[in-house]
């Protein structure tokens, strides 16, 4: 079995090393990427979108860190899961530096109106020869959306 390629940490793992006292950075391998995508998808962005038009700088910032809010994610259609595919597609190629190549696809195999299944395929920037693969499930439901991925 091939090791597991490493990565460079996080800007949160290198504050918290520091923080901690540690010099050297840990490797960080694909759990810990597929942990941070997780983390990603399920934040909600302070400023998305339209809110933050006109503002190059903040349009990079943390302000709109995350995904769109909740109640605009729909996902009851085949449509609004495409929206929503783009959406997050968009939204790990910009803040997910670990990742290239990024693709995300609607899985309609088995549809609910509540819940949309998508899968990420990615090829790592520190290891073109590696992908990773993904099946998330987005669930929208009291206005809240949870992503979680399908991990074998």
């Amino acid at each position: 079995m091939p090791a597991s390629p490493s990565f460079s940490p996080t800007i949160i793992d290198r504050l918290v090393d520091a923080c901690a006292g540690m010099s050297e950075p840990r490797p960080v391998g694909v759990e810990s990427l597929i942990d941070d995508i997780e983390d990603l998808l399920n934040t909600c962005s302070v400023a998305p979108g339209a809110a933050l038009d006109g503002l190059p700088e903040a349009s990079d910032s943390l302000l709109g860190y995350g995904t769109a809010p909740p109640a605009s994610l729909a996902i009851a259609t085949h449509e609004e899961r495409l929206a929503a595919a783009r959406s997050l597609q968009r939204t790990l190629l910009r803040y997910e530096p670990r990742l290239e190549r990024v693709r995300v696809r609607v899985d309609d195999t088995r549809p609910t109106c509540n819940e949309g299944r998508f899968r990420i395929e990615a090829t790592l920037r520190e290891a073109p020869a590696e992908s990773v693969a993904l099946n998330i499930r987005v669930r929208s439901s009291s206005g809240r959306t949870q992503v979680t991925t399908e991990r074998s």
